[in-house]
Order: C-alpha cells, then sequence, then structure tokens
C-alpha cells in the first residue's frame, strides 16, 4: 500500500488509537525540498457523525489555535476530509508522564525530586497563559483545561515540557462520556468540585496539577480506587497524608507546597497557577538544586538511551520508505515481530516478482524486511549476524522458471562444458532455496513450543510475579509460557524489590542470572520533629469572640482548626463592647498551635460633645451595628465572579448564602461579556441581606 495522503500532510506512522481519535506521525511537504514532521490526530468516524460533538470540537480547536506559548502543545491546522475531522499540531519528540513515571522506575531510577519540580513548573506556566488568555477584544476568555493528568504533559528528549489536549477537554467531556469512554479513568485527577458537578475555574487545573506532583513525589496513585464510583468518591471527600509521611525520600517542606494544591476548599488553593511554579521554583533554589531544561534533557537522554539508539536507524529508513518506495507498506504497519509463515511466503512471491528490476532498485525494501525482522531479538551480536544472511537472502536472484531436476543421469544426459557452468551457477539458489524451507519448517515448529524461565535468588523464598500475578517461589522453573518480552517483579519482605525483563523465544527455556536481593536496613523508630498537619487554637480574654480565620468563619473563641506547617493565618477578633482585633501568624511543627488574645474593652463613658452655639444641623452619624452576623444572598442574572476583599471571599455564582460578620461591605461583581459593577450593602445582625446583581439589558 503506498502512503496516505490526509489533507495537506502524508501519514509516515500510527503512534496511538484513543477512544476519539487516530494519531499519526506526519509530515507536510512543500517547494524546494521543505519538510516538516508533526502529528495528525484524525477524529474517529462514529464521532464525525454526531454534529453536537462536531460543533463543540470545531469551537473548542479554534480558541486552542489562538494559544502559542512554548509549554503548550501548538495546533497547526484544523481541516476535514472523507467526512472526518483532524488536526494538524506540533511534533514533540519525547515521551508523556506517566510512561516517563513507569519507566524510570522499571529502570529502577525514579525521577529525581529537582526535575519532578521542573516538570510541574513548566506545565504551571503554560496553564497560567491559557488561563489568562484574552480574545480579540481583551477580555478573558476564561480557558480550562478541565483534563489535566500526567497523560496530557509531554516531556521531549531535548527537556522541554508541554501541555497537550487544549481546546478538545471540553468537547470530549460533552460528547464521548456514554460512546468512547474517553473520560473513564480520568476520575482520580478531578477536583472535588469537579467531581460533585460544581462551576469550575483555573483552580481545578491547579488541583489536577497537584494530583500529578503528589504521585509523581511519592510513586503511588493518590485517589485511584477499584471502580469509577469508589474512585469519585476519595476525590469528594480529598482525604491525603502529607507526601513526606508516603515517601521518605520526600522533605517535610515540599509538603506544605503540594497540600495547599490540593485543599479541598479551592479558596485555600493557590490561586493562580504561577504561584504554584514560584513556591516550587523558591524551593529549588532554597535547596540549591539543579533542575533546569538541560538536565531534564540529560536525564530523559540517558534513561532512553537505548531507544533513541533504536530510533535513529527506523528514523532513517522510514525517510527512505517515504521517498524511495511509493508502492510499498509504511514502516509503521509492518508486522514487528516473528514474520508469519504466509509472511515468509509473500516476501518470497515478492523476490520473484521483481526478478527483472535492478538489483539497486531492490535495496531500500529489503533493508528494510531484514530490519524489521530483527526487532525480536534478544541481542544486537545476534541482530548484526541475522542482518547479514537476511539481506544477502533478499538481494540474491531467484530462477525465473523451475529448475529441471535429472533423476538418473545416464552419460549421454552428462552436462557439457557450457550447462555444466550454467548448472553450477544455479546449485547455490537450489540450496539457498532448500536453506529457506528448512528454516521455514524449524521456525513453523519452533513457534508452537511454549517458551520458560528458571530463576534463583540469593537469599532463595521471593515471590516472582508479572502483571501483578505471581507465577512461582524462588529457586523456581516456569513453563508454558507464550515467547515475547516478560517482565518480571521479585519481591521478598525484608529486601528491595527487584525488575527484570527478558525477551522469551518459543521453544527455549531460558536460564537467567542469579539475583541478589540488597536488604533493607530497619532504622529504629524516630519522632517525627515536623507534624503532618498542625491544630492551631484561638483563645479570646474574655472567651466567646466570633473568630475568622483567612477570612473564613471558625465559631466562637475558644475555636480549632487545621493548617500545614508553615502555613500564614490572618486571625480576627470581634466581641461585643470590645474593641476588634486582626492580626497574623505562621503555623508552628507542633502538633497544637496555641495563641491567646486578650481583648481590650471599649470605654463606657460617652466622649463629651462640644457645645454648638450656631443652629447649623449636625450630619446625622450612623450607630455602629450590634457584633453578630447576618446572612448574605446573592442573586446575580445570568452569573457572576463575586469577590469581597474586606472578607478575602471570592466565588462564581450561583452559590449557596453566606455567614457574614455585621458590617458594611462592598463587592465586585464580573462576567466577562459585561462591563464589572460594584454593589455596596450593610449585613445586619441575625437578619438576610438580599444583593442582586443583572447583567441582562431591559
Amino acid at each position: 500500500m503506498s502512503l496516505e495522503t490526509y489533507g495537506r500532510y502524508q501519514l509516515l506512522k500510527k503512534l496511538a488509537t484513543g477512544g476519539m481519535a487516530q494519531i499519526y506521525l506526519a509530515r507536510q511537504l512543500g517547494p524546494e525540498g521543505f519538510e516538516k514532521l508533526l502529528v495528525v490526530k484524525r477524529i474517529l468516524p462514529h464521532l464525525a457523525e454526531n454534529e453536537d460533538f462536531i460543533t463543540m470540537f470545531l469551537d473548542e480547536a479554534r480558541i486552542a489555535a489562538r494559544l502559542n506559548h512554548p509549554n503548550i502543545v501548538q495546533i497547526f491546522d484544523l481541516g476535514a476530509q472523507d467526512d472526518s475531522y483532524f488536526i494538524a499540531m506540533e511534533f514533540i519528540h519525547g515521551e508523556d508522564v506517566r510512561r516517563v513515571w513507569k519507566h524510570s522506575e522499571k529502570m529502577g531510577r525514579p525521577i529525581p525530586l529537582a526535575l519532578i519540580c521542573r516538570i510541574i513548573i513548566e506545565a504551571s506556566a503554560g496553564l497560567d497563559y491559557a488561563h489568562k488568555k484574552p480574545d480579540a477584544s481583551g477580555r478573558p476568555l476564561n480557558i480550562v483545561h478541565r483534563d489535566i493528568s500526567p497523560q496530557n504533559i509531554l516531556v521531549s528528549f531535548e527537556g522541554g515540557v508541554k501541555v497537550v489536549d487544549f481546546g478538545i477537554a471540553k468537547a470530549a467531556d460533552q460528547a464521548t462520556v456514554t460512546k468512547s469512554g474517553v473520560l473513564k479513568g480520568k476520575y482520580s485527577y478531578m477536583s472535588p468540585e469537579q467531581a460533585a458537578g460544581q462551576s469550575i475555574d483555573c483552580r481545578t487545573d491547579i488541583f489536577a496539577l497537584g494530583v500529578v506532583l503528589y504521585e509523581l513525589l511519592t510513586g503511588t496513585r493518590l485517589f485511584k480506587r477499584g471502580t469509577d464510583i469508589q474512585t469519585l468518591n476519595a476525590v469528594t471527600e480529598c482525604k491525603l497524608q502529607p507526601p513526606s509521611a508516603v515517601n521518605d525520600r520526600v522533605p517535610a517542606d515540599l509538603d506544605v507546597i503540594v497540600m495547599r494544591a490540593l485543599t479541598k476548599d479551592r479558596a485555600d488553593r493557590f490561586p493562580e497557577a504561577r504561584q504554584l511554579g514560584a513556591a516550587l521554583e523558591n524551593w529549588l533554589l532554597t535547596n540549591g538544586l539543579p533542575s533546569g531544561s538541560a538536565a531534564l534533557a540529560e536525564f530523559m537522554q540517558d534513561i532512553y538511551a537505548e531507544r533513541l539508539e533504536r530510533e535513529r536507524e527506523e528514523g532513517r529508513l522510514l525517510v527512505e520508505t517515504a521517498e524511495h518506495s511509493r508502492g510499498e507498506e509504511p514502516l509503521a504497519d509492518r508486522e514487528k515481530a516473528t514474520p508469519s509463515l504466509d509472511g515468509l511466503r509473500r516476501q518470497t512471491r515478492s523476490m520473484r516478482s521483481s526478478q527483472s528490476q535492478p538489483l539497486s532498485q531492490l535495496k531500500p525494501r529489503r533493508e528494510l524486511e531484514a530490519t524489521a525482522a530483527e526487532r525480536p531479538s534478544s541481542s544486537r551480536s545476534q541482530s548484526s549476524s541475522r542482518r547479514v544472511v537476511e539481506r544477502s537472502v533478499a538481494q540474491a536472484p531467484l530462477p525465473a522458471r523451475p529448475v529441471p531436476v535429472v533423476s538418473h543421469p545416464t552419460e549421454a544426459s552428462m552436462p557439457t562444458q557450457g550447462t555444466g557452468a550454467r548448472r553450477s551457477a544455479l546449485l547455490p539458489l537450489v540450496a539457498l532455496g532448500l536453506l529457506v524451507l528448512v528454516g521455514l519448517a524449524a521456525w513453523s515448529f519452533f513457534a508452537e513450543r511454549p517458551a520458560g524461565f528458571s530463576l534463583e535468588t540469593d537469599p532463595p523464598g521471593a515471590s516472582v510475579s508479572r502483571a501483578g500475578a505471581q507465577l512461582c517461589t524462588t529457586p523456581c522453573d516456569v513453563t508454558d509460557l507464550v515467547a515475547g518480552e516478560l517482565t518480571l517483579t521479585i519481591e521478598k519482605s525484608g529486601f528491595r524489590p527487584e525488575r527484570r525483563s527478558l525477551q522469551l523465544k518459543a521453544g527455549v527455556h531460558e536460564a537467567m542470572a542469579q539475583v541478589r536481593l540488597a536488604s533493607l536496613v530497619v532504622e529504629p523508630p524516630q519522632v517525627k520533629t515536623v507534624a503532618a498537619l498542625s491544630t492551631v487554637r484561638i483563645e479570646s480574654d474574655p472567651t466567646g469572640a466570633e473568630v475568622q480565620l483567612n477570612g473564613v468563619p471558625a465559631g466562637t473563641a475558644p475555636a480549632s482548626k487545621a493548617f500545614a506547617p508553615g502555613a500564614v493565618v490572618d486571625v480576627h477578633l470581634e466581641l461585643a463592647g470590645y474593641a476588634p482585633l486582626v492580626e497574623s501568624f505562621t503555623v508552628g511543627s507542633e502538633p497544637e498551635d496555641l495563641h491567646q488574645y486578650a481583648l481590650k474593652a471599649l470605654s463606657k463613658s460617652p466622649a463629651k460633645q462640644p457645645v454648638v452655639k450656631n443652629t447649623t444641623l449636625v450630619p446625622e452619624v450612623k450607630a455602629p451595628l450590634a457584633a453578630g452576623r447576618g446572612t448574605v444572598r446573592f442573586v446575580v442574572k445570568p452569573w457572576a465572579m463575586v469577590e469581597c476583599p474586606q472578607l478575602r471571599f471570592k466565588d462564581t455564582t450561583p452559590f449557596a448564602d453566606q455567614a457574614f460578620p455585621a458590617g458594611d461591605y462592598a463587592c465586585t461583581f464580573t462576567n466577562p461579556d459585561h462591563p464589572a459593577q460594584t454593589k455596596s450593602f450593610r449585613v445586619e445582625p441575625n437578619a438576610t441581606t438580599k444583593v442582586a446583581v443583572s447583567f441582562l439589558q431591559d
């Protein structure tokens, strides 16, 4: 088959197929040898028939095309062909964070803390840019990714970090829940408000990025449970331990940043993505940890060294296929495993049919086929030797007609010198054909035979498992396995787990090298010097004062609330007959952090009023409100972001009635489609105040 052309692009290799689209490595050709590699994402046919999905997909893709930032994968083109839509986007030579995480753990080289922070810092920069992106008139677009996860953060081999899939997340959220299931498995990265079906803003993306940070630091899944319902319940409850309590390699001073990004109440999170990145940057500087793009590139190239070496060869062959073999299969569509018997027969027929072509024209294809057959080999030396044999077979010309066989030669039938020369030239070909047939028979025989391995450990008694299923206990012999790549996990209580990978061959029982297990050093239990969370207790003299912590009511003194060590807390105390008190403090590292405040009583003797000798009216002075709390009900049409600076309150309507201390306030109402409005109102004790704002024109 020829290389498929889609739109203005030539599809070179299928990279992935998901529930919503197929993804191809492609290239764009132009005049004077212009060539550009990119990625084409083609919408699956069943979604192309969904008009609602297509409408949302096109709208959101247009928004995504406006984003131009070094930490966001750029969209170049949006088009349609054959009743299906596609997106052409930037090609990133690298892997997503999920695969980098898994690959580094498999190699026994977890991602360093500094590089984990660097990945999140760069992703935060891309998200912050998108969150604040304005339209042509300067109004914010209020873009929220809605689907931040390790799979949607890419790391290139040059040390770059890119957020992907902007613009289609909302369309996928609306159209594919019941059809392609693309949202399945992503519940574990939702924020509590998103899981509860509430309105969302940029802090939803910050929470999701915090989940990614937590999982990379601890090496564990945070909210993932056995079922989707259990996962959503875990997200909604949002009960979690600090990372340092899960993984000893995480410093306690990093907990504060992670836990703030993961607070259940979004008002307590970082208000902007850039602030999360800045907090991590300051932590890196404080600890003197190198984490630039050069360090990230070095790590990526180190753990993927073998793959990069292999891709250098495959990339060259891929270009040769596109330029010199118009009538042949793309490299991506060839079988990567050992060829089937029918496949080898097809290759033989192809060799015969190509007899009349010059050898120079056949060489590129034969090299491709030989390389494809080399991939399953277990060692470089075996691959190299087999490559020479296969290329020799592929390049040797075969006779166009069957060779006559003489059963009982007589003296009259003995060849002359000329016929003997021709027969001598044919004999190697006959022998070569016999070797091919013998090889096919041998392959057919061994392909059906099971594979196995034997393994010993020091000390013995270790459990050997594959994909969570136990195979044996060492020393052991395992048989009746299917040929192919096998990854084993070797575990024993009191010892560090080990992983081994091997390539099983049909009919071969592999004797693995002995695995020496490293003992875990059990240290005596130590008392943590830093508490996971500290309980802040506020007491007043006299007792009974109304307490607000960071603008949020906390009851009457004495009052308590848990905070992360190092957090800054603003305290506001009010009691009838006493002067209001406002102070700030930093939460300590002890399990309980006590703060006591003495309130100053107001003077009971009224101040003497000056004698007024003329008849000029004195302006009326409103009497101060009595201490207490009232209820405020915001009624906004159609909706707005409500911000009350005096109360440090900020939320998006609709939301429940709010309990505010009695007093006079001014709140700002913002809707991106209309000019902002400011409303002043008074909250009376034990009364409900209605604040109505309308952006609708009469």
